[in-house]
């Protein structure tokens, strides 16, 4: 893909956005637990903190889709700047509250929640067709990139500097990025009629949105239901699962598991450099193919764990396991994105978005939340392994079938 000066800009400052974020995610962890000597306050805050990209997400459609792309970037980074300004003002008054960082979190992912949308929304207007899934496979590197490092350089940073530098940093970073969007050009398009602001009707908005697809643009409909059954199914095989069979059937300590971790989120970065490489062997048509390697990876892992249950082999296998199903991930979420900012008009493409990320992200503590009911059941893990390789294969052929049903 050859140089693209807005695309650029763009993707300057989602490496700002998504870095700094990640690194202030994981040191006000560490200041909260230093703060409290509770770690669990902090999960609670942030299970709190993924609400907004739920109840927020048809007024985060309507901004995407209704105002201007660029300066609704251009605010959103400048509050996000001014919100962490004063939350470093009150550190610096020693003003120590677990409230205001809740606050200071809800308030930052409800400002994430409306931004994504025009990001993505944003995209194809400054990419040609062509080059659309190269340009989505470069901002997927930088979100895996920032969920590898992120933490390890805010830990880092956390020890050497304290959490007031960190947060000063990332407000004046998103100063920054804002500055830098201030010089991109997006191309006009037509302007679609203004929607106000109201949660009712944003709401009724984003049912209207839902019957289009289904009308209209059904496959993308299908791909938005997928995302849901990911999330149910296979996702909670590396967000609650395999935390648990590396902590208690080996004893893993929390530094080499935390490498682990970064391992497997490595997958997700390799299907980047691959589509950017390789963009041929990923036509939207065939990649669900590749989803195919997911249910053989969890068969493996579940039959290996049943028959040699304490082996060391287990680790390595469920590491591989791991890598397989964040790179099938990885794939489907960028060639998908790229159908949808192709296939879909660009009038309704925020409220897609919006709806898509509010449809995934209701759907994630489901899962979590039948794996945890499994798992407190005394089944088996390799088990549940087993019948998530069955729910799993049943997923691939329902996107499968999603693809081909376009063709007709």
């Amino acid at each position: 893909m050859k140089t693209n000066r807005n695309f650029t800009l763009i993707l300057f400052g989602q490496i700002i956005s998504l870095f700094g974020n990640s690194i202030q995610r994981f040191s006000l962890s560490l200041y909260i637990l230093d703060l409290t000597g509770n770690a669990s306050i902090y999960g609670n805050i942030l299970a709190l903190s993924i609400l907004p990209y739920i109840f927020l997400a048809p007024i985060a459609g309507i901004i995407a889709d209704n105002y201007n792309k660029k300066y609704m970037m251009i605010i959103l980074d400048v509050v996000s700047g001014i919100l962490l300004l004063l939350f470093y003002t009150c550190l610096i008054y020693d003003i120590k509250s677990v409230i205001i960082i809740a606050l200071v979190m809800i308030l930052l992912s409800a400002i994430s929640s409306c931004y994504n949308p025009v990001v993505t929304a944003c995209i194809p207007q400054v990419v040609q067709p062509e080059n659309l899934h190269i340009a989505n496979s470069y901002v997927s590197q930088v979100n895996s990139w920032s969920n590898i490092l992120g933490p390890v350089l805010g830990g880092v940073f956390y020890g050497l500097f304290g959490i007031k530098i960190i947060i000063i940093f990332n407000a004046i970073s998103f100063l920054f990025s804002a500055i830098l969007e201030y010089f991109i050009k997006i191309p006009k398009t037509e302007k679609p009629q203004k929607k106000s602001l109201n949660l009712i009707s944003s709401y009724s908005h984003m049912i209207n949105t839902w019957k289009i697809l289904r009308k209209k643009h059904i496959t993308t409909s299908g791909i938005i239901l997928s995302y849901c059954m990911y999330n149910i199914c296979i996702v909670p095989i590396n967000s609650i699962l395999l935390p648990t069979i590396m902590n208690l059937y080996f004893n893993i300590s929390s530094k080499v598991y935390g490498i682990i971790e970064g391992i497997i989120a490595g997958g997700m970065l390799f299907s980047g450099f691959l589509i950017t490489l390789k963009p041929k062997w990923f036509n939207f048509k065939i990649h669900y193919k590749w989803n195919y390697l997911m249910p053989i990876s969890i068969l493996f892992m579940g039959t290996l764990l049943l028959i040699i249950p304490k082996h060391f082999l287990n680790i390595i296998t469920i590491t591989l396991g791991g890598i397989i199903i964040m790179f099938c991930l990885g794939i489907g979420n960028i060639i998908t994105l790229t159908y949808i900012q192709t296939s879909v008009p660009s009038k309704i493409l925020g409220s897609v978005s919006a709806l898509s990320t509010a449809v995934a992200t209701a759907s994630v503590p489901v899962g979590q939340v039948i794996f945890g009911y499994l798992m407190e059941s005394n089944i088996n893990i390799g088990t549940i392994l087993i019948f998530s390789s069955i729910i799993s294969l049943l997923v691939c052929n329902y996107v499968k079938w999603n693809i081909k049903r376009d063709e007709l």
